[in-house]
């Protein structure tokens, strides 16, 4: 019996892509660390991929993420193969943003196809930080409300430490795919 879909928070809803508009997926992308020296606040991102219609695990998805640099106009990218509970996690570091803009991360969920090759099916979508979190953690102008997404969703973010940001955040999201 799976298990219900909507239990916590509401997931994330990610759209198909575009046919065609997804290129071939370098193999030195899939890594879990993906921050490797970049400065900022470190993030670890847990992805659960489930299926929309009957709230099942997708597992051997490539979760595909980017973000922009904490510090720079940089991009920080990697992607993870799902486990058989639809499970990817990266290491990375809170996003940096545009000023006015929401911090976000950028999920494609690839669905039916070799890692390496032709994906069959894309689904993509916003992730976004909370902006009670990402308002301490990046300076500079910023939106006063966190988003209401149509597409993509919020990530739960948690600090290691709430006395102390700096010293990293959990963010967990459930994404679901599908017609």
């Amino acid at each position: 019996m799976p298990r219900p879909v909507t239990r916590g928070p509401q997931p994330a809803t990610l759209p198909m892509a575009e046919p065609g508009n997804t290129a071939p997926l370098p193999l030195e992308l899939v890594r879990r660390d993906i921050a490797g020296d970049r400065p900022g606040v470190p993030l670890m991102l847990r992805i659960r991929v489930l299926d929309a219609v009957h709230g099942t695990a997708v597992s051997a998805a490539v979760v595909d993420i980017r973000h922009r640099d904490a510090t720079t106009d940089d991009e920080v990218r990697g992607a993870q193969v799902t486990d058989t509970d639809g499970y990817a996690e990266f290491r990375t570091v809170h996003p940096g943003r545009e000023p006015g803009q929401h911090a976000h991360i950028i999920a494609s969920v690839h669905v039916g196809g070799y890692l390496a090759g032709g994906r069959t099916v894309t689904y993509t979508g916003p992730l976004y930080i909370p902006e009670q979190i990402a308002g301490q953690v990046v300076g500079g102008l910023s939106p006063t409300d966190d988003p209401q997404p149509g597409i993509g969703g919020m990530l739960t973010v948690v600090p290691r430490d709430r006395f102390d940001l700096t010293a990293g955040l959990l963010a967990t999201v459930i994404t679901t795919v599908g017609p």
